[in-house]
């Protein structure tokens, strides 16, 4: 065996092969460009769903009910999805990480702030 392929350095190599035949984002086709723009459209707007839980936890002062473990570690988990979307330049899920790990950073503060 090879170095590169001791060191899990051969799936980089692949996906720099496989990468030249990636769709161009947007698209340039009709249907699967609105597609995209669809996308940026959720991405916008998936991470606004936490806005009631924000408002309300600020507002009553209690986060009875509110789990600083599951929080945290949907913080974390967004952390390496905006790191993702920004390493592979995909607008969608940076922008929808990227608001997610705000709002939900806002509630770990306010769990700890209200616990």
């Amino acid at each position: 065996a090879t170095l590169i392929k001791m060191l899990g350095l051969h799936h980089i190599q692949k996906r720099k092969k496989k990468s030249s035949k990636l769709a161009t984002y947007p698209h340039p086709k009709g249907a699967r460009r609105a597609f995209d723009y669809l996308m940026y459209g959720v991405a916008v707007t998936s991470p606004l769903a936490l806005l009631p839980q924000v408002i309300g936890l600020y507002e009553t002062k209690q986060a009875a009910g509110l789990s600083l473990p599951t929080w945290g570690l949907l913080t974390s988990i967004n952390v390496l999805w905006t790191i993702y979307g920004f390493v592979h330049r995909e607008p969608p899920i940076l922008i929808s990480s990227a608001m997610f790990f705000v709002l939900q950073t806002t509630i770990v503060v306010g769990i700890f702030l209200y616990q």
